[in-house]
């Protein structure tokens, strides 16, 4: 729920709906948080990647760690959507890069060569 709010909003307010919008926004936020600790990972590892011009980030479990603010946790069939998700945010952080997942998506490899 955003505040403030309207008394025509609080009269026609509907819980499913506001309980779908908190989960997108809490998917949003666990998205951002991840990337965040990834690119912290990328940033350290740099040198040791130059001569590869290749970044594997192997905590892609984490993405599916997800607790929600009523404590939800991500079912396992959201993983893919969640890794779709997390690779097109990924594409907006290294741009021009190519980012794969390997098939059993347990890693994630960010190619700039």
């Amino acid at each position: 729920m955003k505040f403030p709010i309207t008394r025509e909003t609080l009269q026609a307010f509907d819980i499913t709906k506001e309980r779908a919008e908190q989960y997108e926004e809490d998917i949003e936020k666990h998205l951002t948080l991840i990337l965040d600790q990834l690119c912290t990972e990328f940033k350290q590892n740099i040198n040791g990647n130059i001569q590869s011009k290749q970044f594997v980030w192997r905590n892609i479990r984490l993405l599916i760690s997800m607790r929600t603010t009523d404590g939800i946790v991500a079912q396992p069939n959201q993983k893919d959507i969640l890794i779709s998700k997390f690779i097109e945010k990924l594409k907006g952080c290294f741009i021009g890069c190519n980012v794969i997942v390997d098939p059993l998506k347990t890693y994630i490899i960010i190619d700039w060569s």
